[in-house]
C-alpha cells in the first residue's frame, strides 16, 4: 500500500516517488503501542532509524527488516520511550468552608470534646470564651489570673485560664490562654483571637460567600 508521506516497516515500498523527509509520527507511535500490547518485552528493543534511496525517513524495531542495503547505513536511536506520565492531583488541604453572608463569621470548634462557636474577630489580640462554656467544657476557672480588657462598650475585669487545646478546622491549637467573659446579648460561646487565628490562613470571599479557614 501507497503511503502519500512516508513508510513503516511491513508497508509495500514505493520507490519511485519525489524525495521527502516528513516523518509519519502518528503511524511509528501507533505501531510502538501495538507491538507493547501484543509483545510486552519488544518495548525494551532498540529503535532504528534508516533513510531510502528516496530520501523518506523509516523507524523499525526489527533491524532484519531493513533492506540490506541500508542497513549499515541505519542508526540506533535507543529503546521507545513511554510518554509523559501526569502526576496526581496534589491533595486538597485540610481546612473548613464557613458559609458567609456579610455578617459575623461563626466558626464551629471544640474544647475537652464539648462544641463551642466563635465568632472569628481578627481584631483581638486573645481568644475569648464564657464562663458558661467554659464550665460546660470542665475547666477549672479559680486558678484565673485578673486581667484588664478593653472591648467596644468599655473596660472591663476578667480573668485568664489556659486551655489544654482548641479543636477547630480539622487542627489542634495549645495550649492557649483564653480570656474567660461573659459576651452579653450574644448567642455564641466566645470570640477566636489572633492568639488562635495566627495558625491559619483565613479567607474571606464575599463575592461566593463564604469564608475559609485552612491551617498553615
Amino acid at each position: 500500500m501507497k503511503n502519500p508521506i512516508g513508510q513503516i516497516d511491513g508497508a509495500t515500498p514505493s520507490w519511485n516517488r519525489p524525495p521527502t523527509f516528513r516523518v509519519v509520527l502518528a503511524a511509528l507511535a501507533t505501531t510502538i503501542t501495538l507491538l507493547a500490547l501484543v509483545f510486552p518485552s519488544s518495548v525494551h528493543a532498540q529503535l532504528y532509524r534508516w533513510t531510502d534511496a528516496t530520501g523518506t525517513i523509516h523507524y523499525t524495531t526489527d533491524l532484519a527488516a531493513i533492506p540490506p542495503a541500508y542497513r549499515d547505513s541505519a542508526h540506533d536511536i535507543g529503546a521507545p520511550t513511554p510518554g509523559p506520565r501526569q502526576a496526581p492531583p496534589a491533595p486538597a488541604p485540610v481546612g473548613i468552608v464557613i458559609p458567609y453572608t456579610g455578617g459575623p463569621v461563626v466558626v464551629d470548634a471544640s474544647l475537652n470534646g464539648v462544641p463551642l462557636r466563635l465568632v472569628l474577630d481578627t481584631g483581638a489580640d486573645r481568644t475569648l470564651i464564657s464562663p458558661a462554656a467554659l464550665a460546660r467544657a470542665g475547666v477549672d476557672l479559680t486558678g484565673g489570673t485578673v486581667v484588664h480588657i478593653r472591648g467596644v462598650t468599655g473596660d472591663a475585669i476578667a480573668a485568664l485560664v489556659s486551655v489544654p487545646r482548641l479543636d477547630l478546622a480539622g487542627t489542634r491549637v495549645g495550649p492557649v490562654a483564653v480570656v474567660v467573659h461573659a459576651l452579653a446579648g450574644q448567642s455564641v460561646d466566645g470570640l477566636l483571637g489572633r492568639d488562635v487565628l495566627d495558625a491559619f490562613t483565613v479567607t474571606v470571599d464575599a463575592a461566593s460567600q463564604r469564608a475559609i479557614l485552612v491551617p498553615r
